[in-house]
């Protein structure tokens, strides 16, 4: 019995790394091959992607990616996508991440159900407010204003990040912030000179994901900007899609491969603070 046991074992040992393997390239392949799919058909005429959507291209269409980029004036909607999310992204870091310092670093009554109706939140998609956020943005005259959509993605942003800034908080030694405070290191020190520089894998993670879903958002942009001056561009590469008799899908998928470009960068540039942050702030505390 003892034998048979042994054998098994070491059977499954062997087993088990080819296993991974597999599951990991059914993975990637699942990935790559529609992001391939997708640039390949970016390189195509329009007639010959309805003819043959899944072969290779017969004549390799570059010129797709010119006009796509003077036809939606790409590099003005890659402009205000950027200040959109890029603000976004600063001040959901702030605001979060002072929510959850505070949620860690003080005792007070009612914390828990603050974390809660926070952690409630996230189960709230935009649609289901979007008639008082509306009229909020309305009274405040910030419609065809880069805010009336930075305020709201900073909100709908922050529930995740408080989340994760405030259970990563939580696994660090709380000795550090009481010695500090022997020390006489005050509320705004322990916070930005102790826990922030601490805080860089959550940083990368929080900056990845609100930055993204900024980017990528497109119905709160649909219903507050309407001047195309002012277009991010999920909103803007819609020029490809609206045709009044046709879509020209392969100038719509090589905007899409423009637009997909920055959020690449800015995950390569970050991606091990990414791991480490979603690794940290979602499994501590």
């Amino acid at each position: 019995m003892a034998t048979d046991a042994l054998t098994l074992n070491r059977r499954a040992a062997r087993t088990l790394p080819w296993l991974r393997w597999l599951v990991l390239a059914i993975g990637a392949v699942a990935v790559i091959y529609p992001i391939g799919l997708f640039l390949i058909n970016s390189l195509k005429t329009n007639a010959e992607f309805v003819v043959a959507p899944l072969a290779w291209p017969t004549h390799w269409a570059f010129e797709n990616y010119i006009e796509a980029w003077n036809k939606a004036n790409m590099g003005r909607l890659i402009g205000n996508s950027a200040i959109v999310s890029v603000a976004t992204t600063a001040l959901t870091i702030v605001l979060s991440s002072m929510l959850a310092f505070g949620l860690h670093a003080f005792r007070f009554r009612g914390q828990d159900a603050i974390l809660a109706s926070v952690v409630m939140t996230l189960t709230i998609p935009a649609q289901v407010y979007i008639i008082p956020l509306y009229i909020v943005v309305i009274s405040l005259k910030l419609t065809n204003n880069h805010l009336a959509l930075i305020l709201p993605y900073t909100a709908g942003a922050m529930p995740l990040a408080v989340v994760l800034f405030r259970n990563y908080f939580a696994g660090l030694p709380y000795e550090l912030i009481d010695a500090a405070r022997i020390d006489g290191a005050t509320s705004f020190d322990i916070y930005s000179r102790i826990l922030m520089p601490l805080a860089r894998p959550v940083l990368g993670a929080v900056g990845i994901f609100t930055f993204v879903g900024a980017w990528n958002e497109f119905f709160l942009a649909l219903v507050f900007i309407q001047r195309k001056e002012l277009y991010t561009l999920p909103l803007g590469t819609q020029v490809f899609a609206t045709s009044e008799y046709s879509t020209d899908f392969t100038l719509l998928f090589a905007a899409f491969s423009i637009s997909m470009l920055p959020m690449v960068i800015v995950y390569l540039l970050m991606q091990r603070q990414f791991i480490a942050g979603m690794a940290g702030g979602a499994l501590k505390g």
